[in-house]
């Protein structure tokens, strides 16, 4: 571990049990967050872990043999959550695509790609939002612009990569593709 990103080292050094387990179940999705913060807890009661490959070897013991050999490496997804609570990953993510859909023009079309299950629920959920509208009173007998959608979502489902762009780029295996269409202005 880098001692310049002191961060990084008070996270998995400093913070407690509960917040350990909370963000490798929340950011990284991980099912053995409560066996990894224990292991790790268990270790620095001994010492401090001091580098990445130390983590590593901690982590993998708090996870079981069986699970350790399917799904990539094993640390994967606990360095996957430390960084994102590191770096504040999601609420950027989240102010990055309101702004783009608040930039756009009437007619205009915002695309994001995301790269993990995170980002794209994120994704997925601010533009169900938009489109959605304000709640509308019932017996109007004209829908008012304002309370028509903000936008529109383009395609449902996200587009992925197909076989072809995976045998060109193997890293586009997790990535997904959202589009809206901006249908209102900003008032």
């Amino acid at each position: 571990m880098d001692q310049t990103q002191s961060f990084w080292y008070e996270v998995v050094n400093q913070w407690s049990y509960e917040a350990l387990v909370r963000i490798f179940f929340r950011y990284g999705e991980e099912k053995f967050s409560k066996q990894i913060a224990r292991r790790i807890e268990a270790h620095r009661e001994q010492q401090p872990i001091e580098t990445t490959l130390e983590l590593v070897d901690v982590i993998k013991e708090g996870i079981p043999a069986k699970a350790r050999r399917k799904g990539g490496h094993p640390a994967k997804r606990v360095f996957q959550a430390i960084r994102i609570a590191v770096n504040d990953e999601l609420s950027a993510f989240e102010d990055s695509v309101e702004q783009a859909i608040e930039c756009v023009k009437v007619g205009g079309r915002i695309s994001v790609i995301t790269f993990h299950s995170l980002e794209d629920r994120l994704c997925k959920q601010i533009f169900q939002e938009f489109e959605k509208g304000p709640d509308v009173p019932r017996g109007l007998p004209v829908i008012p612009e304002a309370y028509t959608p903000k936008l529109k979502r383009v395609n449902r489902k996200p587009i992925t990569a197909t076989d072809d762009d995976l045998n060109e780029n193997n890293r586009a295996r997790s990535a997904k593709l959202r589009v809206a269409e901006i249908l209102r202005a900003n008032r």
